[in-house]
């Protein structure tokens, strides 16, 4: 086993939820009528990941934005919570400005970098996300500032359902850091292969949380599809399909494979077309539960992966070359 720290943060990834979600974001008395979520690649994934949640039960819209075009819509009643790592991505300081411009009430979730003084100066909040490691894994701080600033404009639900279930899932990390569990047996049979996540629309952050470890932490060619697809459109490019690099893996809850529901449809019209996939059911009593084990999952089966094929997760060459690029630093 590869001593790295990318072990230590994924252990860690409950400690920074439970870290940050109690913080106390000072907004004042303000009622809001919508939420706006502004950020670029990994930062957003944890903006997805709350408003996958947070859809099922609260009353205003969310909306996860990946792009310096913000909605008309945003405004004085919006809270807007701008995260980024670093504090330098263009995209997201663009959206910092335009919702600042819009009148929106904003928090802002940063490592550092450009956005802290900017915001600093303009008197928003601004939660700082410890540096150190790679910004993939401030994931949980990530998650537990947004659940926070929820809880601060009276939105309290989703940090009292992920609190409810934090003892099970520290239990299930445990396990998938043992010997012998489904994460070790999922890295040996796709460390090899060119994986196809495939969730149901509620699962969509997960399957893009996947994806990006896969890339990142695994080194490895992934793609994500959508379940539904397969009782339309995607089933006839799969059916054609007769290779034996791209492996599916089916990612859904288990209180959704329920005989004649269309959960359970897709998966026998998968199973008809004769190509390889593994089915991984998630268990858990409430949807966050299932949410959280399937992207805990995901973390540890790429960086197995990564210890099976001799790197370190932790380097990510190409990516840093090409902000470098990007910042103009070798112009």
């Amino acid at each position: 086993m590869l001593d790295t720290q990318a072990r230590k943060r994924l252990h860690e990834f409950l400690d920074d939820i439970r870290d940050s979600i109690d913080t106390e974001v000072d907004l004042g008395d303000i009622k809001v009528k919508d939420i706006f979520m502004g950020s670029m690649g990994g930062s957003a994934i944890s903006a997805n990941i709350v408003a996958g949640c947070c859809t099922h039960y609260m009353d205003i819209p969310i909306s996860v934005n990946r792009s310096p075009i913000i909605p008309s819509w945003v405004g004085s009643d919006t809270l807007a919570i701008i995260s980024t790592y670093s504090g330098n991505t263009e995209e997201t300081l663009e959206m910092y400005d335009k919702c600042k411009a819009a009148g929106a009430h904003i928090v802002v979730i940063t490592a550092g970098g450009k956005i802290k003084p900017m915001a600093e100066k303009d008197g928003y909040p601004v939660l700082l996300v410890p540096t150190g490691f790679q910004p993939r894994y401030s994931i949980g701080y990530m998650i537990g500032y947004i659940a926070a600033t929820f809880s601060s404009v009276g939105y309290h639900e989703f940090s009292d359902r992920l609190k409810a279930c934090m003892s099970s899932l520290e239990a299930y990390r445990n396990y998938l850091e043992a010997p012998g569990s489904l994460a070790h047996l999922l890295a040996y049979k796709y460390r090899d292969c060119v994986p196809v996540i495939c969730t149901e629309n509620k699962y969509k952050s997960v399957s893009l949380r996947w994806k990006a470890q896969f890339n990142e932490n695994s080194k490895m060619i992934s793609f994500d599809t959508a379940l539904s697809e397969f009782n339309y459109c995607e089933a006839n490019p799969w059916s054609e399909y007769k290779g034996n690099r791209m492996r599916l893996i089916v990612l859904t809850g288990e209180d959704d494979l329920v005989d004649g529901g269309k959960v359970k449809l897709a998966i026998q019209n998968i199973e008809t077309l004769e190509f390889p996939f593994d089915l991984v059911a998630i268990g858990g009593i409430t949807h966050e539960e299932r949410l959280f084990r399937a992207l805990i999952l995901g973390d540890y089966v790429t960086v197995y992966i990564a210890e099976l094929k001799g790197i370190d997760p932790e380097i990510t060459t190409v990516i840093s070359e090409l902000k470098r690029r990007i910042r103009g630093e070798n112009q």
